[in-house]
């Protein structure tokens, strides 16, 4: 397969009609289907990790192959794979009622990690500011919806809660993507998968 189907080019922000192009041409390439489909085995066998106690919460790993696949397939490929992920987690390891609320906080969450990492130049304040937005937006402020709805009381009651929670885990979760990200874009890069991301040292940049 060429690079010439990855276009090389990068973008400041998602908001063009090109960068919607290359995300829809990604989607219906089967390489990045078969890609997506090895990330949902990926965020499978990431959840029989035991997660790292930190302060009041834990931090799971599931979100390294969430990012990884949006980084490599895109928003539009990403969303199926939020689906597909979160339907099969619940299949194969169910914990209580399936309800679609968080079916969607999957799918929100892969989507903010695709319009942060997709076809964009991966620095280390984009990695903060990827978890910043999804540990506030999708877990705190979404997830507190779900809650409220799953488990009554009020809703500023568990978001206050969750965000707490959520905001001490950003830069752990950074560091973490760092180190992951670090150790893949080379491959990623030598497979034609994403751009050249990488400086002339062969490492992540701050900005």
């Amino acid at each position: 397969m060429t690079q010439g189907l990855y276009s090389a080019q990068t973008y400041l922000t998602p908001f063009s009609s090109r960068y919607w192009r290359d995300a829809g041409r990604s989607a219906s390439t089967l390489k990045l289907v078969v890609f997506a489909a090895l990330m949902i085995a990926m965020t499978r066998a990431l959840s029989l990790i035991p997660s790292i106690p930190i302060a009041h919460t834990h931090l799971s790993f599931g979100f390294l192959a969430r990012s990884l696949c949006a980084l490599v397939c895109g928003p539009i490929l990403g969303l199926i794979f939020g689906f597909s992920e979160d339907i099969l987690g619940f299949i194969l390891q169910p914990s209580g009622d399936f309800f679609p609320g968080y079916t969607i906080s999957t799918m929100a969450g892969v989507l903010v990690y695709a319009l942060c990492f997709y076809r964009a130049k991966i620095t280390v304040w984009r990695l903060v500011l990827a978890n910043l937005l999804v540990n506030v937006l999708v877990n705190a402020f979404m997830g507190s919806f779900w809650t409220m709805m799953t488990r009554q009381g009020g809703y500023w009651g568990w978001f206050t809660v969750s965000l707490w929670k959520n905001l001490i885990t950003i830069v752990p979760k950074a560091l973490l993507l760092y180190i992951f990200f670090q150790a893949l874009l080379p491959i990623l890069q030598q497979m034609h998968l994403i751009p050249n991301q990488l400086d002339s040292h062969r490492r992540i940049t701050w900005f």
